[in-house]
């Protein structure tokens, strides 16, 4: 589960191509808070400078956490037959550099 713009957070890692939501047996109350959680990535980038926002890595980390509460939410729904990880947002450390 990783989050990134405009795309459903569960990715196939074998194949690297996103996977629709839709498709797993997640609640539409779920859903809804991934999507929310999905629209407020990236709110650590000044997108017109392309640049870390004053306190963006800050931010990045609240969005991590908030991601992390989703993915054991997302992994109790699906139980063991759907092997899933969280991976956290590289964005900070890309603009850091």
């Amino acid at each position: 589960m990783e989050a990134d713009f405009s795309a459903d957070p569960i990715w196939c890692s074998k194949c690297e191509e996103n996977l629709d939501i839709d498709n797993f047996p997640l609640s539409e109350e779920l859903k809804e808070e991934l999507a929310e959680w999905i629209g407020d990535y990236g709110e650590w980038i000044d997108m017109e400078k392309d640049t870390l926002m004053p306190g963006g890595l800050e931010l990045e980390g609240k969005h991590d956490e908030r991601g992390l509460e989703l993915f054991n939410k997302v992994k109790a729904s699906l139980g063991e037959g759907f092997p899933i990880v969280f991976v956290p947002s590289p964005l900070g450390q890309w603009y850091k550099k």
